[in-house]
């Protein structure tokens, strides 16, 4: 027998295909500076901003699973925080 035959076959598993909502508006400067952190000390781990064709406003984008738990961890920040620029919509 050869040392090929010999060798086990490793079927190679895809990674799971992400798929993600967008939540609200808001620019590119926010995402940056504010709220891809206010998402991180949340705990939501798939975050992204799309960005429209013109200009710098974009969307942002989480993980399905986590847009529950996004909505809140935004809504926490902007209750706790009254009298800040609203930095979505």
């Amino acid at each position: 027998m050869t040392k090929k035959k010999n060798e086990k076959k490793v079927a190679v598993v895809a990674p799971k295909k992400v798929e993600y909502i967008n939540l609200f508006n808001t620019t590119y400067y926010f995402w940056r500076f504010w709220i891809k952190e206010i998402l991180k000390t949340g705990k939501i781990s798939k975050s992204r901003f799309v960005k429209d064709e013109i200009g710098y406003t974009g969307k942002i984008a989480v993980d399905k699973p986590e847009v529950d738990r996004s909505k809140q961890v935004l809504a926490e920040y902007q209750k706790k925080n009254p009298d800040t620029v609203t930095m979505w919509n």
